[in-house]
């Protein structure tokens, strides 16, 4: 501990056993006449050789002051050294001064402060309106400090306090009321965070304490006066809104006498809070009482009797399972037709093996496998895939329910869903919940099912976007069928943009058309985006005729020819449309019609005519027949302007326009150029901006517009252009990335975007991002590693370094002893070694052919890859270590694809340029400041596994061991591949096991982990930590032992000889005994107080037997008879008191006892509410009995005294 006391600066020492003062020194280099300091701070460096070392940091109004302290193992003292003291330009004296170590306590936030950046952030300082973050360079004689950012915040008020840590920042400021509390975050450590939500309170804000869970899970405690209130993130439902949501999970009263001063997040979820001479723990559970935020679903109260605070942190912010449909959708997006299949197989193989049909409520997660997944995700279809999915059809469904085995998911066959399963599946997810699923994402499950159906059977006929399509379309159906008129979707330009680019527009449209059903109407095809898509003319006006036709059948009782004369005239069947006004005696303008239709409107007073009836039309507001009377005038500009502007509908307008006068139309151009195009600037509609820019023909603006700023195509010369750094800001969709990715590519190859480096590097670090807050981790990792760009400011160091190489070689004496790459050695008669052709941009050699990615209708595709089911795989499986092997650079202009049907000869030379395209090796890769959001991202993974093991400890429903078992093996296995995956992105393995045994504490799922210790030892595990954390949640009773105590009991063999291996000899029994005993006792007094009189009796019906056991004088002994007597007691069944069915009609309404004896399930926040008289008597003598037994075990074996224990 440091003391300044205003002239000196004294180190106090403290004994390892207790609290007391041992010893003092002064530091050197530290008097009097020194700086007078108005902060002090100590940061922990990083332990090297198991030898701790700190530096202590004292600051003044213009000055730094720094010390070293290092253990001294031989004297077991601190030895200090003096580090100078360093002058500082500030302007002004600091407000504020934060150490950046004080929130890294556990494993996760120690983990992430040393991956944060080369240059960490030490001190945090706060001068006026502005914070700096200030590291040091290399430890030398004289310590050196530098400011690595600076934060402009302009907040109200003076800053009061700032909460650090790598990536986000609080930062309250104002005065007492109100007082505003700002948080800021950044993907990159290092540089300077952006505000992302601010709140505002009446009432002063007394501390901030950050917390970071094991599963990366960042959680805020806000200290008011008289309260503590819990802030954390909410997941992002859209990628429509890609803002940060931050809210209140929980808050609660603190009910002191004085305000409270301080607050510190400790192990385990224990939040401590000094008020006062008090400092009180609260546990991490949450009580009735508590008040939480809105949940996105709410807790079950017959499944969920008890919640902490990292379940409400998972429920709102937690990954996405992957069978959920929004993670489903974004799999399919990227072509992963194989992952998507292998899910809701396995899906399908849970639901059938393993829940009972009567079991509405799924608890337990489906077990997924991670190394499949993973499999999957990264590599192209088995070959024997496309073979399977023809030969499904006529498989025998007994055979393929046979072959349903969770355990087959590691060997990494894929079959697809078959129609028969998919039936099935969809009609269990209707009368089932699953965990992670609300009940507008199973209805959107249920609709992605079928959808999947469909693809498997026309997947291999559809091009990668003409298949992205069928999936939105498919699913927009289906979510049309089965959610009510209020919730239903509607599609936009980013829905049908695909279509657009698809060569298979045909299929597209036949299968459109037979979704519409009967109903093929213009509302359903502007719907469907189909006159923007259709590129061919002649079936754009077939198709206005069929819903000119489809428009007048529709009505069976009134058939109007006023509703299809707009579509008719267009077409310019003016004859057709008087025919129908013939078959119309009873519509009161027939003979006006027919007379005026039978005139020629290419006379110009017939024109005039009609152009007078249109204007006579719009005064009465009747705008499309407007519009068709200034097409019968040929005022085709007019009709566009009235329905632009009145109807307001420009996939009419444009429709009509194609139709009336083609593709080619000054008109049309200046209906997309002055109409569109502007209102989707104004509407921030990248999708529809690069959609009006590829009907013009505009490729590179089409590209362009998906991430530079929109105003670059607005007319208007008086709106000011934005920073490219400003407006890429908001280019996050996931969806666009890929458009972005696969237009690029059709370029030609000299064709410049004039996009810059630094645009497509943030937009790509964006999406990854989008991809977090949308649930989804395991795709944002995905995006950072497949797709890994080098930082700017690298890649601007890299090109210099090669200009200025280049000026060498031009003057050059001889050649260099390696000749460079073609892209740079552009003479060069004959190369040593042939680059990569990603470097090779001028290669006289013709870049390889391309993949059979764009070869769907290949005859003999390579024996290793199959496209049946996955469409858009980029490349082959990859042997080497490296879990997301690099892509090709998605940025790097490339050749256009080749068509669909090329030769497998070609196809052959395809595979060979994607092995030469030029990537990033592990080697090669730069520090880009992303190691901590990478490590972020597999820790989110392993919650999303962690979870799905754990959830079997989380019910109240005592599974068989089979099941357990299986549930352990795939979590063991997927453990594997997660420890492999934290390897790849700088996570140690026994950094990575011990996160594992934190979340094991964290959530309380003991069990489990005790399982994975029985199995063996991981490398470098700290099993003592274990145990201790451990023995103190045994002695936590509360509500929740109601769903655990059994584990915890069943699992007594393994602790008690982990123990017995691993504590001090000396007082392991002991100890073990009192653990056993506090666990059997609270299971007693758990379910006596919950009215689970069941779990109840058999627990008292053994307990002097138990009692006897743990009497026993021999250590050995009385533990071998302990484990025997908890082995009876689950294996054992105690039935209760037989009754005559009688009987119960006592039992039942009005009775003494307000528990009904015949109900089937037990539910536990509403029969704990059971306050009838017979239910108080039933408890107190239960618990009668308990003292009664307790009492005579202590006389019998010694007085105070049992087995040894202390009573």
């Amino acid at each position: 501990m440091a003391v300044y006391d205003g002239e000196t600066l004294r180190i106090y020492e403290f004994d390892h056993d207790d609290c007391h003062l041992h010893r003092h020194q002064q530091c050197p280099s530290f008097d009097q006449n020194s700086p007078k300091l108005s902060f002090l701070h100590v940061y922990n460096l990083q332990d090297t050789n198991e030898i701790k070392s700190h530096l202590l940091i004292g600051v003044s109004a213009t000055s730094i002051t720094t010390w070293y302290l290092e253990q001294n193992t031989s004297t077991q003292t601190l030895d200090i050294q003096f580090k100078g003291t360093v002058e500082m330009e500030w302007p002004q004296s600091p407000s504020l001064v934060v150490s950046s170590s004080q929130w890294a306590t556990n494993t996760s936030s120690k983990l992430f402060h040393r991956l944060a950046s080369k240059d960490q952030t030490v001190l945090v300082v706060v001068l006026g309106s502005t914070i700096y973050f200030y590291g040091f360079e290399e430890m030398m004689e004289a310590m050196e400090w530098k400011c690595l950012f600076s934060v402009e915040t302009e907040l109200e008020g003076s800053i009061g306090q700032v909460r650090c840590t790598p990536s986000i920042m609080a930062v309250v400021s104002g005065s007492e009321r109100p007082c505003h509390l700002s948080i800021w975050m950044e993907m990159r450590p290092g540089f300077p965070p952006n505000l992302v939500k601010s709140f505002r309170f009446n009432e002063r804000i007394c501390d901030l304490a950050w917390n970071v869970s094991s599963d990366a899970q960042f959680i805020l405690a806000v200290a008011f006066p008289r309260s503590v209130a819990i802030f954390g993130q909410k997941r992002a439902t859209s990628v429509l809104n890609d803002d940060d949501v931050w809210t209140c999970y929980t808050e609660f009263k603190v009910d002191t006498a004085e305000d409270i001063s301080a607050l510190a997040w400790v192990d385990c979820g224990v939040l401590t809070v000094a008020s006062g001479n008090q400092i009180r723990c609260y546990l991490k559970w949450l009580t009735q009482e508590d008040r939480l935020g809105q949940l996105e679903k709410p807790l079950n109260n017959e499944l969920e009797p008890m919640s902490s605070i990292f379940d409400i942190s998972y429920t709102m912010n937690g990954p996405l399972p992957f069978y959920h449909p929004n993670h489903l959708i974004h799999y399919i997006m990227w072509g992963k037709m194989d992952l998507v299949n292998s899910i809701l197989v396995s899906l399908y193989a849970f639901l059938r093996q393993f829940i009972d049909e009567e079991n509405t409520d799924v608890v337990e997660f489906p077990p997924v496998s991670f190394p499949k997944i993973l499999l999957l995700q990264n590599a192209k279809s088995k070959s024997h895939q496309q073979k399977q999915s023809y030969g499904a059809l006529f498989d025998d469904d007994d055979e393929v329910e046979e072959s349903l085995d969770m355990n087959d998911d590691d060997d990494g066959a894929v079959r697809l869903l078959t129609e028969n399963e998919a039936k099935n599946l969809a009609y269990t997810l209707k009368s089932k919940s699953l965990p992670g699923v609300n009940e507008n994402d199973r209805m959107h499950l249920v609709a992605m099912v079928n959808t999947i159906v469909e693809i498997n059977n026309e997947g291999a006929s559809l091009d990668e976007n003409g298949a992205r399509f069928t999936v939105i379309a498919e699913n927009y159906f289906h979510l049309l069928k089965v959610l009510p008129d209020e919730k239903k979707p509607s599609l936009q330009a980013r829905d049908y943009v695909w279509a657009l680019h698809s060569q298979s527009q045909d299929l597209l449209l036949e299968r459109c058309i037979s979704l519409c059903g009967d109903r093929f109407l213009w509302e359903e095809a502007r719907n469907l985006g189909i006159f923007l898509w259709l590129q061919k003319i002649d079936v754009v006006r077939d198709q206005m005729g069929n819903i000119a036709r489809n428009i007048y059948l529709s009505k069976t009782d009134f058939r109007d020819p006023i509703d299809s004369s707009l579509f008719y005239i267009a077409l310019r069947k003016k004859n057709l449309l008087q025919g129908l006004w013939r078959t119309a005696p009873f519509h009161k303008e027939q003979a006006a019609m027919v007379k005026f239709l039978a005139n020629d409107f290419t006379e110009q007073r017939w024109q005039t005519a009609a152009t007078k009836n249109a204007f006579a039309l719009l005064g009465k507001q009747r705008f499309e027949y407007a519009a068709a009377f200034f097409l019968l005038a040929d005022k085709l500009k007019d009709a566009c302007n009235v329905i632009i502007k009145n109807v307001k509908d420009y996939q009419l307008a444009i429709a009509i326009c194609r139709v009336y006068i083609g593709d080619h139309s000054p008109l049309l151009k200046d209906l997309l150029e002055n109409n569109v195009i502007p209102t989707a600037i104004e509407n921030n509609d990248r999708w529809l901006v690069s959609l009006a820019f590829s009907l013009l023909e505009n490729q590179k603006d089409s590209i362009r517009s998906m991430v530079v700023p929109l105003t670059q195509f607005s007319k208007n010369d008086n709106s000011e252009m934005v920073n490219v750094s400003d407006s890429v800001s908001n280019v996050y969709e996931p969806n666009l990335f890929i458009l972005y990715h696969y237009l690029k590519k059709q370029l030609k190859q000299n064709s410049q975007l004039n996009v810059s480096y630094d645009v497509e590097y943030r937009f790509s670090l964006l999406v990854s991002r989008s991809y977090e807050r949308l649930g989804c981790p395991l795709l944002a990792l995905y995006i950072l590693t497949r797709y890994y760009m080098k930082p700017p400011e690298e890649k601007k160091k890299e090109e210099e370094n090669n200009r200025l190489d280049r000026a060498k070689d031009l003057f050059a004496d001889e050649p260099a002893a390696v000749k460079p790459s073609y892209a740079t050695d552009l003479f060069s008669d004959e190369p040593a070694t042939k680059p990569s052709y990603a470097d090779d941009l001028f290669a006289d050699e013709p870049a390889a052919k391309p993949s059979y990615a764009n070869d769907l209708f290949a005859d003999e595709p390579p024996s290793k890859s199959s496209f049946a089911t996955d469409l858009f795989a980029d490349e082959t499986p990859s042997s080497s270590n490296d879990l997301f092997a690099n892509d090709d650079d998605i940025f790097a202009s490339q050749p256009t694809s080749k068509g669909l049907f090329d030769s497998d000869d070609e196809n052959k030379d395809s595979d060979k340029d994607d092995d030469e395209t030029s990537t990033q090796t592990p080697d090669e890769k730069v520090y880009d400041g992303l190691d901590a959001y990478k490590a972020l991202l597999v820790i989110r993974i392993l919650q999303t596994f962690f979870h799905a093991a754990s959830s079997l400890y989380h019910t109240s429903q005592i599974h068989d061991d089979t099941y357990e078992a299986r549930y352990r093996s795939h979590f063991i296995r997927n453990r594997q591949s997660l420890i492999e995956l934290g390897e790849s992105v700088k996570i140690p393995p026994h950094v990575f096991s011990r996160l594992l045994m934190e979340k094991s504490i964290e959530t309380d799922v003991f069990p489990l982990y005790l399982y994975i210790l029985n199995e063996g030892i991981p490398k470098d595990f700290d099993v003592h930590q274990f145990l201790r954390a451990f023995k103190v949640g045994c002695f936590e009773v509360n509500e929740n032992w109601i769903t655990r105590h059994c584990h915890v009991m069943k699992t007594f063999p393994i602790w008690n000889s982990l123990r017995m291996r691993y504590c001090n000899p000396e007082t392991v029994v002991l100890t073990t005994k009192e653990i056993a005993l506090t666990t059997y006792i609270s299971s007693i007094l758990v379910t006596l107080k919950e009215r689970q009189y069941e779990k109840s009796w058999g627990l008292i019906f053994r307990f002097k037997m138990f009692l006897e056991a743990l009497g026993t004088a021999n250590s050995e002994t009385a533990l071998q008879t302990i484990s025997n007597c908890i082995k009876q007691l689950y294996e054992g069944e105690t039935k209760m008191v037989e009754m005559a069915p009688e009987d119960f009609e006592s039992f039942s309404d009005g009775s003494v006892i307000g528990f009904d004896m015949e109900e089937e399930v037990y539910r536990p926040l509403l029969d704990s509410q059971d306050k009838s008289v017979g239910a108080n008597l039933l408890e107190a003598a239960s618990l009668n009995y308990i003292l009664s037994a307790i009492e005579h075990a202590m006389q019998f074996h010694g007085k105070h005294n049992l087995g040894g224990l202390k009573l």
